[in-house]
């Protein structure tokens, strides 16, 4: 028995771990087809005591009323453990979602653990602050903390399941809250281990719990009146039917939802640098919410673009997840095959032109699913193909003027607003636009972002924001606290910074 099969396939309930729930489900490779893992399929049964857990365990302060040393002290030993099984993790990456192997391990399982220990790091000074003593009399200190909400439902997709279960349980933690958290049923494993690490790692009973399910789990979290604040991933239509849901309760919500994320490009930019930005767009097969994805084009650069795209795309070895030399893996499954297939097909009739690709590609797995990274041009930004979030590699190319102006109504003329970028080789230029560009994250001729980059967006791509020092005060709670300082009492404010 090797050790993919034995970790990773235990659902975490109140400190227990939990193989018995009567039902299973079958994981994919997206890469071959094949079934991979059959993994315990939680239901209304295991989610009612993970509720139950989390909310006893809160109320009861075991957590909540630690210090926030001593909640990043078991945080940390549980960010050991993670490193201890990276190889698992990028597997599980590799096999459930067909992420390839020069993606999953550095970005979808290095990467995220510097995101993890930063928002630990972060608790230490961002919980609380000390406003000015009032003279009174009688003399009124005051402070102002942040307080955990309590009990967290965290839902999670399948596209980057392990960064996107660390962007809410190390917040959550370190802030005080519980969380019952559900993973995708296409990829669970990684929030399976993670819950048999957090075990392991000393995390009390009740604090972590890990619940597979369907849409009747996610739907029950949400309505749970047990629960206190919503973060989910995923789709903005599901995003709005939660919010719906959790308004019936005043719940906290932290959303990341859809993009349709635009590069714009001014009539100076460097076509080559362009072009390199672009092509990202066929890492996780297009499966990201953040991807570049809507290139808009000046006339005078238009068939530049296109031919640098193109001749790129000619290098980009499509295959397998475990293979060293695949640059693009496949996409999650048959029906999101089909479904990016039928859209490309609406576009070609509806007047789009296909540059490259728009097939499926020879030499791969018979089994699995995969097509070939495809660009549209001859594109308008009316069309289905430029509004709506495609979730496949297809990128739409969208002429325009040159003019600024322009080019600025287009980028903004969508229902999402996630990431943007411009092109430009007058950098104060495009600073001053990226203030006008309506989206959670601008780049300038950039692609890189730090630890400290909070995430998320505007319209249809969400509430509230993930990682940095506005990911982690999105745990958390305002109280403000006044008290009347005894006469002869000269400690300030900031000396009682335990209140």
């Amino acid at each position: 028995m090797t050790t993919l099969d034995t970790l990773g396939t235990k659902l975490l309930v109140g400190g227990e771990l939990v193989t018995d729930v009567g039902n299973t489900c079958d994981v994919v490779d997206p890469s071959t087809g094949q079934v991979v893992r059959s993994l315990p399929l939680g239901g209304l049964t295991q989610l009612d005591s993970a509720l139950a857990a989390a909310r006893r365990a809160f109320d009861d302060g075991c957590w909540s009323e630690l210090s926030v040393d001593q909640r990043a002290r078991v945080l940390l030993r549980l960010a050991e453990l993670i490193d201890a099984h990276s190889a698992d993790f990028t597997r599980f990456v590799e096999t459930e979602v067909g992420t390839c192997r020069r993606v999953a391990g550095p970005a979808q399982v290095r990467r995220p653990m510097g995101h993890y220990r930063d928002l630990v790091s972060r608790a230490h000074s961002e919980l609380g602050r000390s406003l000015p003593r009032l003279p009174g009399p009688p003399a009124t200190g005051q402070r102002v903390v942040r307080e955990p909400w309590g009990v967290v439902a965290a839902i999670t997709p399948w596209n980057a399941p392990h960064l996107l279960n660390l962007w809410k349980v190390a917040p959550a933690l370190v802030t005080g809250n519980t969380m019952v958290l559900k993973p995708a049923p296409e990829a669970p494993s990684c929030a399976l281990l993670l819950g048999e690490l957090a075990v392991e790692a000393g995390v009390p009973p009740g604090v972590l719990n890990v619940v597979t399910g369907g849409a009747d789990v996610g739907q029950a979290m949400v309505a749970d009146p047990r629960v206190d604040m919503v973060a989910f991933t995923g789709s903005s239509a599901v995003g709005r039917a939660i919010a719906q849901q959790a308004g019936a309760t005043l719940k906290h919500l932290l959303l990341e939802l859809g993009g349709k994320s635009a590069l714009l490009a001014l009539p100076d930019a460097d076509v080559a640098s362009l072009v390199a930005a672009t092509l990202r767009f066929v890492t996780l097969a297009g499966q990201g919410c953040g991807l570049l994805t809507r290139i808009l084009v000046p006339d005078t650069l238009h068939d530049s673009v296109v031919e640098g795209l193109v001749e790129a795309l000619r290098h980009v070895r499509v295959g397998p997840a475990d293979d060293p030399e695949t640059v693009m893996g496949p996409v999650i499954s048959a029906a999101a095959r089909d479904r990016i297939e039928a859209i490309v097909s609406r576009a070609v009739a509806a007047g789009a032109r296909i540059a490259y690709g728009g097939g499926r590609p020879d030499g791969v797995p018979a089994g699995g699913f995969y097509l070939e990274p495809t660009v549209l041009t001859e594109v308008d930004n009316d069309m289905e193909v430029a509004r709506e979030e495609i979730f496949g590699p297809v990128v739409v190319v969208i002429r325009y003027s040159g003019d600024p102006e322009e080019g600025i109504r287009l980028a903004n003329d969508n229902p999402y607003g996630l990431v943007g970028a411009i092109w430009t080789a007058d950098t104060d230029l495009g600073l001053r636009l990226a203030r006008r560009i309506r989206a959670g994250q601008v780049r300038v001729n950039a692609t890189a972002s730090g630890n400290e980059a909070p995430f998320g967006g505007y319209k249809q791509s969400g509430v509230g924001r993930e990682v940095g020092r506005e990911g982690l005060l999105e745990y958390t709670t305002v109280k403000y606290v006044a008290w009347q300082i005894p006469s002869g009492d000269e400690r300030s404010t900031a000396d009682r910074s335990e209140v």
